[in-house]
Parts: C-alpha cells; sequence; structure tokens
C-alpha cells in the first residue's frame, strides 16, 4: 500500500517538473512575466518532493529541476547580464530551498518516530503493568482524593463491575461509611498504609469478607493525589475459623452432655411425677394452673437435654448406599400434615435419582430439622420447593421457602448452638443438622433475603 503511494507521488512530481519545463522551452524567450511566472512554478514539485520524502526527495527533485532548467537560460540568452545572473541565482534557490525544506522535514519526522516510539514505550509499559496488576489474584483499586476510582484490575472487575457502571468506592463496601473514612484519614493525615477487615458484596450480591490494604498514591512532586487499594479475601478463612468455634462449641456440647444430662433429666422425671400426681388430687384451680405450668416447663427442659444428648451420641452408625429422592418422599409424608396445618404447599422437583453413602436416620432428621424450620419460618403460609440436582460430582438438595428470611447479621451464627432466630425453641435443631451433613462429608450454604425468603443448599458427595 506504501509503495503504491509513493510511486503515485514520484509520478505526480515528475509530471509537474515536465509540464513547467515544456512551458518553459516552448515560450518565446522575450515573454519575461510569463517565464518569470513558470520558474517560480518549480518550488511546487521541490516543496512537495521534501514533505514527501524529506531530505533526499527535496535534494533529488531540487537537482533535477536545476538541471532541465539550466540549459534554458544558454539558449534563449546570448549575453550574460543581470537577469541572466539572476537566474543563476534561481537555481541556486531551488537547491537551498529542496535542501532546507528537506532538512526540516526530516528533523520534524524523526521527531515524530521517536514520539512515537516514546509513545510506543508508554504504551507497552502500560500493558506490562496492567498485565501484572491482571495477573494478581487479589482486588487492586485505585482512586483520587474524593475516593473516586479510576482503575481496577481483572479480578475486581469479575467480582464488582459490571462494564465498569459504578464509579464509586462505597458501592463495594457493606460498611462503607467507616471503611470511607479510614481512608480519608490515610491522605489527610499523609499515612504510609492503611490495613483493616471489613466486609464487600459482589456483582451477584455474595458477602465477601475481606482484608484492605491501602497506601498512598503519589505523583512526581511526592503529593498524595489518591490511594491504591488491595482486597485479599478471606472469606474461606473466615469460614474455617467458623467451623472451628462451632466444633469447640459442640465439642463443650458434647462434653457437657455426657457428664450431666442424664443427671438433670433423672430429678426432672421424679419433679414431673410428683407435679401430675398433685394435679390429680388438689382441687383448687390456681394450684393445678401453676402445676400444669411446672409440667410443660419440664417438658420443655428435656426437649433441651435431648438436644444435649444428641450432641453426646457417636457419629454415624449404619451407612450405605441409599436413594436421597426416596428418603425425601419419606420426609414430606412424615411432615405434609404439619406443613397442611401451617398452610403451607410441599412442591418435590427431582428427574434423578441419585445413589448416596449415608446414616438413613441421621440424614432423614437433618431434612425434618430444615423443613421444620422453613414452615415455622411462614407463619402466614407459603411455599416450600425441594429441588434434588447434580453440581460437579455432588448431589445438590435445595430448599426454597418464601418465609421471613434472616437478617444478614444473623446468618453466619444460625449454625452455631443455643442460637436462634424464632422465641420459642432450644437452637440445637440447625447445629446437630450441620454436624450429621459434615459427618457425611458434606456441606451447607444458605441465602436469605428478608421478607422474601431463604435458600438452604446440602451438598453431599455422589456415589455410584
Amino acid at each position: 500500500m506504501k509503495l503504491n503511494e509513493d510511486k503515485r507521488d514520484i509520478l505526480f512530481i515528475g509530471i509537474n517538473i515536465l509540464i513547467i519545463t515544456f512551458l518553459h522551452y516552448f515560450t518565446v524567450s522575450t515573454h519575461w512575466g510569463i517565464h518569470d511566472f513558470y520558474r517560480r512554478l518549480y518550488y511546487i514539485p521541490i516543496i512537495v518532493a521534501a514533505f514527501r520524502f524529506r531530505l533526499k526527495g527535496g535534494l533529488i527533485t531540487s537537482i533535477i529541476v536545476s538541471s532541465v532548467y539550466a540549459p534554458h537560460i544558454f539558449i534563449y540568452f546570448n549575453d550574460i547580464d543581470i537577469a541572466i545572473l539572476n537566474q543563476i541565482l534561481e537555481i541556486f534557490m531551488f537547491l537551498i530551498v529542496g535542501v532546507i525544506t528537506g532538512y526540516l522535514v526530516e528533523s520534524d519526522f524523526k521527531k515524530k518516530v521517536m514520539l512515537e516510539l516514546q509513545i510506543k514505550k508508554l504504551i507497552g509499559l502500560e500493558n506490562y503493568t496492567r498485565n501484572i496488576l491482571d495477573s494478581i489474584t487479589n482486588v487492586v483499586i485505585a482512586v483520587d482524593n474524593d475516593l473516586n476510582i479510576k482503575s481496577v484490575n481483572k479480578e475486581g472487575k469479575n467480582l464488582f463491575y459490571s462494564d465498569n457502571k459504578n464509579e464509586k468506592l462505597n458501592e463495594i463496601f457493606t460498611d462503607y461509611k467507616e471503611v470511607n473514612e479510614k481512608l480519608k484519614d490515610v491522605i489527610k493525615y499523609n499515612k504510609k498504609y492503611l490495613s483493616i477487615e471489613t466486609q464487600c458484596k459482589s456483582e451477584w450480591g455474595e458477602i465477601l469478607y475481606v482484608k484492605l490494604l491501602a497506601y498512598p498514591l503519589r505523583n512526581i512532586a511526592g503529593d498524595i493525589e489518591g490511594l491504591v487499594i488491595v482486597l485479599e479475601d478471606i472469606s474461606e478463612i473466615r469460614k474455617l475459623e467458623n467451623q472451628i468455634r462451632r466444633a469447640e462449641k459442640l465439642s463443650a456440647v458434647g462434653e457437657l452432655a455426657s457428664g450431666v444430662a442424664h443427671e438433670i433429666r433423672n430429678p426432672l422425671g421424679i419433679i414431673k411425677t410428683i407435679s401430675q400426681t398433685l394435679y390429680s388430687e388438689v382441687k383448687d384451680e390456681d394450684m393445678k394452673e401453676g402445676l400444669g405450668i411446672i409440667s410443660q416447663e419440664i417438658d420443655r427442659a428435656n426437649l433441651v437435654i435431648q438436644g444435649l444428648l444428641n450432641f453426646a451420641k457417636p457419629g454415624m452408625k449404619e451407612v450405605k448406599l441409599f436413594n436421597i429422592k426416596e428418603l425425601i418422599k419419606e420426609v414430606v409424608l412424615i411432615i405434609r400434615k404439619y406443613a397442611e396445618q401451617h398452610n403451607v404447599r410441599l412442591n418435590l422437583e427431582s428427574q434423578i435419582n441419585p445413589q448416596v453413602l449415608i446414616d438413613k436416620d441421621n440424614l432423614k432428621q437433618s431434612f425434618i430439622n430444615i423443613i421444620f424450620n422453613a414452615i415455622q419460618a411462614m407463619p402466614k403460609g407459603g411455599k416450600l420447593d425441594i429441588e434434588v440436582t447434580i453440581d460437579k460430582g455432588w448431589v445438590k438438595t435445595t430448599f426454597y421457602d418464601t418465609g421471613v428470611g434472616i437478617p444478614e447479621k444473623k446468618l453466619e451464627k444460625i449454625f452455631e448452638p443455643f442460637y436462634t432466630t424464632k422465641d420459642t425453641g432450644t437452637g440445637l435443631g440447625l447445629s446437630i443438622t450441620h454436624r450429621i451433613i459434615e459427618e457425611h462429608k458434606g456441606y451447607i450454604e444458605v441465602e436469605s433475603e428478608l421478607n422474601k425468603g431463604t435458600i438452604v443448599h446440602i451438598y453431599l458427595p455422589l456415589k455410584g
């Protein structure tokens, strides 16, 4: 393409020189004004050649023009006078204009080439820096002094952005007011760095625990013009810490259960027997009411003790391959009447029949606990959908309810012993469920939104 353009421009310059020379040689020599005009026309191809081919083009074209113009002088002029001298000087002017114009264009071209090289180097350096940042598995964000986002690496875009639509840093953090205040203090008080732990909300709504490191971003003069923020996802570490904490609590509960549960149950049984005997003998209604309350509270205490004893029991007893879909059908059959009484519709969806190595009785208890909690979370009625699917080597059983939901701050505590979001209950049901699922080498994930419902995913390893 460039070669064709060069040929076209050379042809244009050559034709111009030929036409001007032809006019010179075939115009009567006495027509001074016309010759003077034609002579000026020679500067056009010289300047065009200098601009198009720089110093080399300007020099060669000026030599060619001088060569074709020189004979013209001696053909039309017999005596050497001032006019001839002026035209000889004009020939030198052709050469001077060609050389000077070509030199200036050549210098400009070299500067342009150097500038393009510098730009290429800067672009290459920018791309190299971008590749380094995009290769980092942590989120890296650059912000200005007003905490407006200026740059985000690939990991950050994957987690927080969709086509860079967000521009404010506070759209990332759940507790952005506190985070923003600490970030501004780094700028205001010229701190070396900031290190805190906080929470972020991903593009798809997942809450992530992150370690935030912020460093001042300085210009050449050393003034702070923003911050470089690095976010390290520590969600898995937090989950592991919670699991360890939960295991410690379970261990403590188990030790408590094995040590004192039976000792407490025996006196309670005696108290209940005596209260029932007195209830049948006394005539005073106030006394009967009090004895009835005692009996109810003893039943509630026994419920707590039974939960403690469940912790003290050994793990899985009878383990064998079983169809999860069939197990859930059994659970639904058991609970359907209870669900109908609470105006809750149960719906099981499954096109598969996965086999899982399980302790049937323990896992059944887990499913019952999950479904009971879902029904109790729908005091005005609703719908509970149960779905069984295969997900990358796991059998995933999902429970979708349309209940009141669980507050975000309480969600991470629901599997802790004695923690409950209800006014009644022991707070042990979900703890037992969590332990049973872990004993089956599985895990539980919970999603919830207030006034919309809760989704519980139970993952069990697929067998057979």
